[in-house]
Order: structure tokens, then C-alpha cells, then sequence
């Protein structure tokens, strides 16, 4: 196990970039994760909720202002179980 661990939540598909809406293969939070991997190692650790959001960015952006209102965590899909020691 590496001593770094790079946590990331990113969004895959219809995103915000310079002005409109752009489908991206990968996410920008998921590209900066992996150029923190390369500079200084470490493991990464995508963060995936048991429920998706919606594939539509706007229909997205709305979905995740009614759980900040709502202060609601969603459910994961994994943890970080053995990464922590004392």
C-alpha cells in the first residue's frame, strides 16, 4: 500500500467547459487525480455513489442543489476498508 492516497469524485459525460455543454470520456477531477498520482504516487480512490446521477447536466446540476439543500449524503458504492491504520 502507498503511502499517498488520492481521493477524487469526478463526472464522466455532459460537463460544463468554456462556455457550453461537452460530453468528456473522462472527468477534469478524475485527470487532475491522475496527475497528482504521476507526480507524486500514491493509489487512487474514485468515490461512485450507489445512485447515479443524471446523464443530462442540467438535470444533474439540479439534482445535487436538492441534496445540498437537504445536506444528504449519498450512498456509496465502496469505502475505504484496510487503508487507515493506527
Amino acid at each position: 500500500m502507498a503511502k499517498n492516497l488520492i481521493i477524487y469524485y469526478s463526472r464522466k459525460g455532459q460537463n460544463y467547459v468554456n462556455g457550453s455543454i461537452k460530453s468528456l470520456a473522462k472527468g477534469n477531477t478524475e485527470i487532475v487525480a491522475e496527475m497528482i498520482q504521476k507526480s507524486v504516487g500514491g493509489d487512487l480512490f474514485e468515490v461512485e455513489t450507489v445512485n447515479d446521477y443524471s446523464e443530462d447536466y442540467m438535470t444533474c446540476t439540479e439534482e445535487a442543489k436538492a441534496e445540498l439543500r437537504k445536506d444528504a449524503r449519498p450512498a456509496l458504492k465502496k469505502y475505504l476498508d484496510g487503508y487507515f491504520r493506527v
